[in-house]
């Protein structure tokens, strides 16, 4: 009799999959329902090819076994193997769609958006480059898939009868969660992570024209939307035991960490990327992109709390802390 060790909890299963970035590991799901469905797949690699298949196979499944695949987000990490389960129903949020077409003027338009983000915010030029490298390389993880349905808030999922969706934008904008009433189950994607916290990742408007998303903000709000689940079980790491005791201290740590930068900022008028260097004087060599959404989202709430203002000069954002 096959022994399937890795439910995690009742008809649920989590597969470790290797990815070859800093991140690390990602995890998806297997949940047995009506048709049998995979949340999320790792990224476009020989290996987690090769591990995701022997995973199935330690539950006495094969990949054309899996009838529904549900994708949390967007990144390479979670979408990359998509066209290994094409046989699957796809299903995930309306804006996975120009990800997973590879829509070139979708791509037009956010390569014109973030040239625009990048001077407006101060960022050199040697260190835009830097961002659209490691961007590019990322999306070389990605893969292609054509959804058979889109998710959106309070949707019952097909072929998961008691499962539900929770629109959690914030870490991405085609962020959702699956959860389960019965028992108060998560599975958050990378909206909840124990080990670390989730960064608000700045992106392009999806209609060109509109402002852009203010992620933290948005992160903020999908937190407080999860404080009823009772466990999450989520992209990275370890399953998240006391999810309302974890999003009450990420939501203060935005809070202190928006202090730290308005002290930081002190009296003088400085752009996002001036703060950047000053908030992660080493980090931000290695993670330009990831450092900069950080310290925008901060200064989007530092903003919003009447904390910070901020004005335009010869096409350039200046920050400065409000006494």
């Amino acid at each position: 009799m096959l022994v399937k060790t890795k439910e995690v909890a009742p008809s649920v299963y989590a597969l470790t999959i290797p990815t070859p970035f800093l991140v690390g590991p990602v995890n998806v799901y297997v949940i047995e329902g009506e048709a049998l469905t995979l949340v999320d797949t790792g990224p476009n690699t020989e290996e987690a090819r090769s591990v995701i298949t022997e995973e199935l196979g330690r539950l006495g499944y094969r990949p054309q076994d899996i009838e529904v695949l549900i994708l949390t987000h967007h990144h390479p990490d979670h979408i990359g193997l998509t066209e290994m389960f094409s046989h699957a129903a796809l299903y995930g949020h309306e804006k996975l769609l120009p990800w997973l077409e590879n829509n070139h003027s979708f791509h037009e338009h956010k390569a014109r958006f973030f040239s625009d983000l990048y001077r407006s915010h101060g960022v050199p030029d040697s260190v835009r480059k830097m961002i659209e490298g490691a961007n590019s390389y990322y999306a070389g993880y990605a893969s292609r898939g054509n959804m058979a349905g889109v998710l959106k808030e309070n949707d019952g999922i097909p072929g998961l009868p008691g499962w539900s969706v929770i629109e959690t934008p914030g870490h991405a904008q085609s962020q959702i969660s699956l959860f389960r009433e019965s028992d108060g189950v998560l599975i958050s994607g990378d909206h909840l992570i124990k080990h670390i916290s989730s960064n608000a990742i700045i992106e392009a408007p999806y209609v060109e024209g509109e402002d852009r998303p203010k992620t933290l903000l948005q992160y903020r709000d999908s937190l407080k939307k999860c404080r009823h689940v009772r466990r999450a079980f989520s992209g990275h790491g370890e399953p998240v035991d006391n999810p309302a005791e974890l999003i009450e201290e990420r939501l203060g740590k935005q809070l202190e960490k928006a202090a730290a930068i308005k002290n930081l900022a002190g009296s003088e008028t400085l752009t996002a990327f001036e703060i950047c260097v000053r908030l992660y004087p080493q980090m931000y060599k290695k993670q330009p992109g990831l450092t900069l959404s950080e310290t925008l989202g901060h200064l989007d709430l530092l903003e919003v709390n009447g904390e910070m203002t901020v004005r335009q000069e010869n096409g350039v954002f200046y920050y400065r802390a409000v006494d």
